[in-house]
């Protein structure tokens, strides 16, 4: 079976005690500048983040505010047993409304961990004014109107994906790449503007694979449930049962938790032509490496 053109590792999650440092870095290192900041997270009072695109795949960083250390959260407790860490894989789909119920049943059963959806007029690149949002029901499909731009994203528990798992769908343009330009909510929506000017950095062109380590499942148990998750011709990497195959050649490893570090611990990233700058680096408790796009 054919894998949608829509199916591929869109954004990876990070979380950090300090966003700019670690952000500052990631720029530096990958050639890629910030290109938003999500006034709503920052104004929900837990998380600050930032997105930095790399190509028309985009790294996010987000950290706790004082107010989140005050009360313990989620992300504040699992900064104190890992340190900084991979935290998320987001995977886009083409069509949530059943993404979002087949992943909802995988492992055991716990379903949505949060959603939304968000809406407004416009078209790719024109800003997000007056956008709406609220939170999404299991099933509901995409709202598409004409002259507008919407996404919806569904989150899923860690303890059946091996990580924190989110899937999104965008509307229009989300099908295309290279070079895509269409709606990525995630990212605000002014990005596509400089896609043709800078198509992308100095080192890497986007995303080629996640490598996500589990804690006390089979990684192949893992995959398989991303695999049934996912569906649109998503299917398991010829001979190895803890790899999947996305559109675009991307891929999802499965790995055991080593010394107890789980959820996103690699990420290989395409090379930009010519520009190799490493071979493979750390930062933010994640192994970075670069390789060479298939001809």
């Amino acid at each position: 079976m054919t894998v949608s053109t829509a199916l591929r590792l869109r954004q990876i999650c990070l979380l950090a005690y300090d966003l700019e440092w670690t952000s500052g870095m990631l720029s530096a290192a990958f050639d890629a500048p910030v290109v938003f900041r999500d006034p709503r997270m920052a104004a929900g009072g837990d998380l600050t983040n930032t997105h930095i695109r790399l190509g028309d795949t985009f790294l996010e960083t987000v950290s706790p505010s004082d107010h989140a250390w005050a009360k313990s959260t989620t992300q504040t407790r699992l900064l104190e047993r890992n340190g900084d860490c991979g935290y998320m894989a987001i995977v886009q789909v083409p069509d949530v409304a059943l993404a979002s119920q087949t992943m909802s049943v995988q492992g055991s059963g716990t379903g949505i961990v949060a959603g939304s959806w968000n809406i407004c007029d416009g078209e790719p690149g024109s800003g997000l004014a007056g956008v709406k949002s609220g939170p999404y029901e299991l099933g509901t499909p995409l709202t598409k109107q004409p002259d507008s731009v919407s996404g919806v994203n569904v989150q899923f528990h860690p303890r059946d994906f091996g990580t924190l798992a989110e899937i999104q769908e965008n509307w229009p343009g989300q099908d295309s790449f290279p070079q895509n330009k269409g709606t990525y909510y995630p990212a605000g929506n002014t990005w596509q503007n400089d896609v043709d000017s800078r198509p992308h950095g100095g080192v890497t062109t986007g995303f080629a694979a996640v490598e996500i380590a589990c804690r006390d499942i089979d990684p192949a148990e893992i995959c398989l449930r991303w695999v049934n998750g996912l569906g649109a011709g998503c299917s398991l990497v010829h001979d190895d049962p803890t790899a999947l195959q996305l559109a675009d050649f991307q891929t999802m490893r499965f790995v055991e938790s080593r010394n107890g570090r789980t959820g996103v611990i690699g990420v290989d990233l395409w090379e930009a032509p010519g520009r190799r700058k490493f071979d493979s680096l750390e930062i933010c408790g994640v192994k970075w490496r670069t390789v060479p796009y298939p001809v």
